[in-house]
Formats: structure tokens, sequence, C-alpha cells
């Protein structure tokens, strides 16, 4: 009885493993997205000119 018992704990520990390496898994994967978001966004071009300013013509 006592080795089920332990068995079982050991499960649960293990379940509440996994839960946490799922959240630092979703979090590093929302790092990196956010990341190749930001470097997508430096490939195009800005509009403002020299002085600050808007300008259509750049």
């Amino acid at each position: 009885m006592t080795d089920d018992k332990d068995v079982l704990e050991e499960i649960n520990r293990l379940r509440e493993d996994v839960k946490q390496l799922r959240e630092v898994v979703n979090v590093l994967v929302n790092v990196v997205i956010e990341e190749d978001l930001e470097e997508d966004e430096d490939e195009f071009s800005t509009f403002v000119s020299k002085d600050g300013r808007f300008n259509l013509h750049n």
C-alpha cells in the first residue's frame, strides 16, 4: 500500500513539473515570436525625413 502511495505522489510531482515546463516553454516561444516580429518590422523603411517630420517622398 505504501508503494502505491509513493508512486501516486511521484506522479503528482511529475505532473506539476510538466506543468511548470510547459509554462516555461510557452514563455520562451512567445519571446522568440516577439523578437521575430520586431526583426520583421526593421525590414521596412520609415517615412520620416532627416528633420524628424513625416515625408511621403522617402
